[in-house]
């Protein structure tokens, strides 16, 4: 178990210095505009994800809201039942 752990740790430092240090410089140019292009996506990843989780987050509250005062609910019918 502990020698399979060590040859997967030792295939991710061989990738990860094959695809990250080996890789040779593009000489490309860059647009001025490309960064703000790139921190708007950004933005926009940020404000989508926070609203995904807005959402699930309204969804899970909602469940678990629902399934405590169902059951509160029922129990004060029975104690509202019992008092008659």
């Amino acid at each position: 178990m502990k020698a399979s752990k060590t040859r997967t740790v030792w295939a991710a430092v061989f990738f990860l210095y094959f695809f990250l240090i080996t890789i040779p410089a593009a000489h490309a140019y860059v647009d001025p505009g490309t960064g703000s292009y790139v921190f708007q996506v950004l933005v926009g990843v940020f404000l989508g994800t926070a609203v995904a989780v807005k959402l699930w987050w309204k969804k899970l509250w909602g469940f678990v809201t629902r399934k405590r005062s169902t059951e509160t609910a029922a129990k004060s019918e029975t104690s509202t039942d019992q008092a008659d």
